[in-house]
Order: structure tokens, then C-alpha cells, then sequence
């Protein structure tokens, strides 16, 4: 289904809805009702649902279809005692870490100015109900994946160096990870955030043809903060 066709039939469903409830309102037609409890909960399911059918899954639609679901049972009261609610955390760490087990490698259309991005041949550093403060004085950096895990991470690269085009992975569940760059590079942000963020105030002096960082930043109640 291409992507107009799409954003036309969600668009209508949008609007019809938006005409149903405003004639409610007005008393144009008391004698229908919506009759189900957490009728709402289509708001969450439905923009997933054509999402998955557009474009194939990915983390953000799996992850709010699956918490839409959930919240529908709950309302129907078919997950007793607030269980709905209870298994959306473990739910998005589940969806998460297949995430990561599955996740397919960096590939791009075209090289850049300095070559292919570097991808995952960067080091692994992990944080978990703790903190973890990486340092690369007089690095060749070539890349990393920074996984905080209810902790927090710093990658201070201010005095790294960069001669390539690299990738940065950020992870960030219910934790941050603060991302400190030397000035002579560029930076490109591709931001997941779910219940979570990207705060990129990261202001460089770098030459036309300098090196680019790319940031790929998976935020899940967390945060990357880009410097």
C-alpha cells in the first residue's frame, strides 16, 4: 500500500471519527453510542496497525501496537488487577532486545565524503544500574555502542580522532547517555524515542568536508543528550 494511500485512509478515519463525536455533542445522533470500553485505545492500534501493513515492523510500531493491545485488555477487563499495565514495561524490554539481537546492519545509499560509515566496528560499553564514563584522549575513534540500562554513560570524544565518517548507537532504557564531540566534526541525529528523547545542542566549526557522526539514538523512558 504506498504511503499516500495511507495517510488519505488514516486521514478519513481521523476525520470521520472527529465528525461522530462532535455530532454527539451536538445532539445530532444520541441514539448512537460507542459501546465498547476502551474504544480509545484505537487511537494507539490502528495508526500502528497500517504502519506494520506500510512499511513493515519496526521498533516503534511494534512497540506501540503491542502497548495498545494490551491497554484494550485491560479495559476489558480481560487482564485482571491492572495486569495490562504491569506487562507493558516487560513487554518493551522484550520488543527491545530482539531489537538489538535482530537488528540489521547500517547500509546507505551512497558513500560519503570520506568513505563508508563505520558502522559496527565500534566498542561495546554498557551501563547497567550504574554509571560508565568512556574516555578517547588521542583516539583514532572509529565508532561505538553505548548501552545505558537503568545507568547512565558518558562518551566524552572532545579530544578523539575523527578522520572517518562513523556511527554512534545509543540505548537509552529508563536511563542517558551524554554524548561529548570535538568541534571539528558534523553530526547527523536518527532519533526513536518512546516516552523518551534526543536533546542535540551539539554546535560545531567543522570545514565542508569533515567527518560526520551519526548518531542513531533508541531513547525508551531515557534520554541521549548530545554536546
Amino acid at each position: 500500500m504506498k504511503k499516500s494511500t495511507v495517510s488519505i485512509i488514516l486521514g478519513v478515519l481521523v476525520i470521520a471519527l472527529g465528525v461522530f463525536f462532535g455530532g454527539q455533542a451536538l445532539g445530532f445522533w444520541e441514539q448512537y453510542k460507542v459501546s465498547f470500553d476502551g474504544w480509545w485505545t484505537m487511537f494507539i492500534i490502528v495508526p500502528c496497525v497500517i504502519s506494520i501493513i506500510n512499511s513493515g515492523f519496526n521498533l516503534f510500531n511494534t512497540i506501540g501496537a503491542g502497548i495498545g493491545v494490551l491497554l484494550l485488555l485491560a479495559a476489558q477487563d480481560v487482564l485482571h488487577n491492572d495486569l495490562g499495565y504491569k506487562l507493558m514495561i516487560p513487554y518493551v524490554l522484550v520488543v527491545f532486545g530482539l531489537s538489538i539481537m535482530f537488528r540489521r546492519p547500517i547500509r546507505f545509499r551512497k558513500e560519503s565524503n570520506n568513505g563508508i560509515f563505520a558502522g559496527n566496528q565500534g566498542e561495546n560499553y554498557f551501563a547497567v544500574f550504574g554509571g560508565n564514563t568512556p574516555q578517547f584522549d588521542g583516539i583514532d575513534f572509529r565508532g561505538a555502542n553505548a548501552y545505558a540500562i537503568f545507568g547512565g554513560i558518558d562518551l566524552k570524544l572532545q579530544n578523539a580522532i575523527i578522520r572517518r565518517d562513523c556511527v554512534i548507537n545509543s540505548y537509552s532504557v529508563f536511563g542517558g547517555t551524554d554524548i561529548i564531540l570535538p568541534k571539528n566534526v558534523k553530526v547527523l541525529v536518527d532519533s526513536t524515542p518512546i516516552f523518551g528523547g534526543v536533546d542535540n545542542r551539539f554546535v560545531n566549526n567543522a570545514g565542508e568536508n569533515a567527518p560526520t557522526v551519526l548518531i542513531r539514538a533508541v531513547s525508551i523512558f531515557g534520554g541521549t543528550d548530545i554536546k
